[in-house]
């Protein structure tokens, strides 16, 4: 059995009941990707410091600081390791490079999803206790969470981890989830590399909590509740990375006009016009190279109408 066919047979195991929660990038200038961000129509968290509890209880910092783009489903964490010293699991990760370092699961317990994962051959640490101040308008306080990740190696397509909120009311007011460009969803997200690499991440993500969903001759989509999961085969990549993440969008007409003042190229997706016959929707889907700004493309699709 192949690589792949051994990671989709991973999905008859026991595994905990997970969606997409965030993904994560560690960025080399958290202010300046923000800004250029907040030029694409994003709103998005004032900027926080993480802190953690250490082995005797006390609350310090977890030497990274962070801002999100928070989403009707799912959302996006932009974070710089600030103090390298302080323990923080992805302290390394700017020498190996920028861009999406963090792919997080969802979970409604950590400590069940903790007991489920680890017998599926997740490497998985301790459950950890963490914070970060919310200090927006109309809304204060400490968000808490608790989550425990995968071992995570240098080579690793990202850091997995599996996040349990324990303080969501202070994560999306509305005035946080309305953003100029009309972003709703982040809906999928896209790794590519050589097929004999991918076949043991599709394992890991199938361990994690992704169902097998397509094998194809070019790649294998997995399925979470709120998202899919494609990993592309590319024969020719050093090795197994994120490519793209597809976000769904009220309206696309905003964020055309704002890449045409800002000088940024956009690629129509042809074959994407299936779902656009199928959804009615306005406009077809189109590609945006971020590769400099944050290692990848997005892909920005107009949402399905709502049924009446």
């Amino acid at each position: 059995m192949s690589a792949v066919g051994k990671g989709v047979a991973a999905s008859t195991r026991t595994t905990p009941e997970t969606w997409l929660d965030h993904v994560g990038f560690i960025v080399r200038d958290l202010d300046a990707t923000c800004d250029f961000l907040a030029q694409l129509g994003f709103t998005q968290t004032a900027r926080a410091n993480h802190t953690r509890t250490n082995e005797r209880g006390q609350l310090v910092s977890a030497g990274s600081s962070q801002r999100s783009i928070m989403l009707r489903n799912g959302y996006v964490e932009l974070m710089q390791i600030t103090d390298p010293a302080a323990g923080h699991q992805l302290a390394s990760a700017p020498s190996v490079r920028f861009g999406l370092h963090i792919f997080a699961f969802g979970t409604r317990n950590a400590t069940l999803c903790h007991s489920l994962c680890v017998p599926n051959g997740i490497r998985a640490g301790p459950v950890l206790n963490w914070a970060r101040p919310v200090n927006e308008v109309g809304v204060q306080g400490l968000a808490q969470f608790a989550y425990f990740g995968d071992a995570w190696t240098a080579s690793d397509p990202a850091y997995l981890c599996w996040v349990e909120h324990r303080t969501p009311q202070l994560l999306r007011s509305e005035q946080l989830v309305t953003h100029d460009n009309g972003a709703l969803a982040v809906v999928e997200v896209h790794f590519s590399g050589p097929r004999q690499q991918a076949g043991p991440w599709v394992a890991r993500l199938l361990a994690g909590g992704a169902r097998a969903k397509q094998v194809r001759a070019d790649g294998i989509v997995l399925s979470l509740p709120n998202a899919l999961l494609r990993v592309d085969f590319d024969e020719h990549a050093p090795c197994v990375r994120p490519s793209a993440l597809l976000f769904e969008f009220a309206d696309l007409a905003w964020l055309r006009k704002r890449c045409t003042q800002l000088g940024l190229a956009l690629r129509e997706i042809e074959h994407d016009k299936a779902h656009q016959k199928a959804h009615e929707a306005r406009e077809a889907a189109f590609d945006l190279d971020l590769v400099a700004q944050l290692g990848l493309h997005l892909i920005c699709r107009p949402a399905a109408p709502k049924e009446p």
